[in-house]
């Protein structure tokens, strides 16, 4: 049985991080915004009295009614702003927080935190007007956290993705973990396509022309055989198809959705 990964390194840069901010802007990823929500991360900011943002980042890849009722469901515990880092949506409403928080004190350090590929480091580049944290839909990217001047009293903390005590598969279905890196990459995609298939079953279709069955292993097998994957003999390239429906889950090229 798998155990889930340690997070020592993780626990201890957020706590660092949570010392030295005034206020932490956490990241969530609009398609799943109640599952990359970092709890354990809110909780150890509740304790240090710290005050956190909910910024919905990806707001472009799933419909608005959606994001409202996430909105609603979210802002009972912490203040929210939807946030398109593609679109530059909510852009003036966090620069609008930001000069509300600079009056209060001398130096703001705000930690931008979140799990990876969730859009840290694209709010970061939007607030700064240039490229000053790396992008990569490769989950990650971000190696220590740096300080980033904003405005003359005004820092952002960028931090790497901060994974918390949970098995690989399911931080995959976050987009927090590379498929290639999972040691079973097929079990993976099974128990994602299982998850569209409930929520928005269309999703499949738009992204690989493919009309999706209840079964969630014959659906990918389907995918595989549209792909044309396949390993010598003809047989459909079964690990080959899990590994391109992860990375297209990570990039936003397949627009399910769920709370």
């Amino acid at each position: 049985m798998e155990k889930p990964r340690e997070w020592l390194r993780e626990k201890s840069i957020a706590k660092k991080i949570l010392s030295e901010a005034n206020v932490i802007f956490e990241v969530v990823d609009a398609r799943i915004p109640l599952k990359t929500r970092n709890k354990v991360v809110e909780q150890l900011a509740k304790e240090r009295n710290k005050k956190v943002f909910i910024i919905i980042n990806k707001t472009d890849l799933v419909p608005e009614s959606f994001v409202q009722k996430a909105k609603n469901i979210i802002e009972k515990e912490h203040p929210v702003v939807l946030f398109s880092a593609h679109r530059k949506t909510g852009k003036k409403e966090i620069e609008k927080i930001i000069k509300e928080l600079s009056k209060e004190k001398k130096v703001i350090k705000i930690g931008v935190l979140g799990y990876p590929n969730v859009g840290k480091s694209s709010l970061i580049n939007t607030l700064k007007r240039k490229k000053v944290a790396t992008t990569s839909p490769k989950p990650g990217m971000t190696r220590g956290e740096k300080l980033i001047k904003l405005d003359k009293n005004v820092y952002l903390i960028d931090t790497p993705g901060i994974i918390t005590l949970e098995f690989q598969d399911e931080l995959a279905i976050k987009g927090s973990w590379i498929p290639d890196k999972l040691e079973d990459p097929v079990d993976v995609a099974v128990k994602l396509l299982e998850k569209i298939i409930q929520n928005r079953p269309e999703a499949i279709e738009e992204a690989y022309g493919v009309k999706p069955v209840d079964d969630p292993f014959k659906t990918l097998e389907k995918i595989g055989e549209k792909l044309n994957y396949r390993i010598s003999g003809g047989t459909i390239d079964i690990e080959r198809t899990a590994k391109k429906i992860l990375w297209d889950w990570i990039k936003g090229n397949i627009k399910a959705y769920w709370l």
